[in-house]
């Protein structure tokens, strides 16, 4: 069970990064990004094409990440350019259309066949105690929190940040004052694009990278933003690492495998049912 645990820090560490992007994403822009993930499969699929025309590793991941930056930028200026003035859900179900829009591209573009995604995470990094820890589950694990607090001091700490956060809060009056919002927008777009595609260059080569499943990868990534109410980067983190590691057990119960992808649901239902329990209290009272 213990080595179920450790394997699924790997899945654990990539919910709570992309999670984080969405955390950002809805904090600054006022969107729940559901096309995070498919902007980082367009990332992947370009590098991995890129590899397999014979262009070092070296070269062909940044530009899969520059890929990424520019889908998603380009996708942030339209959201910026025709609907800065609808509300967060109505964003958020125009990303939706983004999500199926991203996947119907990818597959006229790359195939509809699963691909060979190159990788320099390979193997085991060391093994304590008989559990064998992976580089891909070390990386993941720690580049989660290290993004939580490269997020925060950027938040906290610079100029971009204070101007990010006035234009999340009060963006009327951040326009007013000369604040580019719409730069900025579409560069928080294009910067969670990139880093949605560099965590699944980390995790794809060690599953099956077919698009869908990399796609919908936002669900347990929303799973793990809404613990964190998609304001606190902290529990966004804590709500990924121990949603991999949940899944990772189940993996290794024979009786409870088959139910290890139903986990994100059952928390997404859990947490709404709960955050609902004042209204239906005070209804039936």
């Amino acid at each position: 069970m213990l080595d179920g645990a450790v394997a699924g820090l790997a899945g654990g560490g990539a919910y709570a990064a992309l999670g984080l992007c969405l955390t950002l994403m809805f904090r600054l822009v006022r969107v729940v990004n559901f096309a995070q993930a498919a902007i980082g499969v367009i990332g992947v699929y370009g590098m991995a094409l890129l590899a397999d025309a014979g262009l070092p590793y070296a070269l062909a991941a940044p530009a899969g990440l520059l890929a990424a930056g520019l889908v998603a930028a380009a996708l942030g200026w339209i959201m910026a350019r025709w609907f800065a003035e609808a509300g967060a859900d109505q964003r958020s179900a125009i990303a939706i259309a983004f999500l199926v829009g991203l996947l119907a591209v990818s597959f006229l573009a790359f195939g509809t066949h699963p691909r060979r995604v190159p990788g320099p995470f390979g193997g085991a990094l060391l093994t304590v105690g008989g559990v064998t820890v992976t580089r891909a589950a070390a990386v993941c694990a720690l580049l989660a929190p290290a993004l939580a607090a490269g997020a925060h001091l950027l938040l906290t700490r610079t100029a971009v940040g204070l101007r990010l956060r006035a234009l999340s809060e009060r963006p009327t009056t951040a326009e007013l004052l000369g604040i580019p919002s719409r730069r900025l927008a579409v560069g928080t777009w294009a910067a969670t694009g990139a880093l949605a595609a560099a965590v699944l260059m980390v995790v794809a080569p060690q599953q099956s990278a077919d698009q869908s499943s990399l796609a919908l990868m936002v669900i347990p990534a929303c799973t793990a933003a809404l613990v964190g109410g998609f304001r606190s980067l902290t529990g966004t983190v804590a709500g990924g690492l121990g949603l991999g590691v949940m899944q990772g057990v189940l993996a290794h119960v024979e009786d409870l495998q088959q139910y290890r992808d139903a986990v994100p649901f059952a928390v997404i239902l859990a947490i709404l049912v709960w955050s609902q329990r004042r209204e239906v209290w005070d209804a039936a009272r």
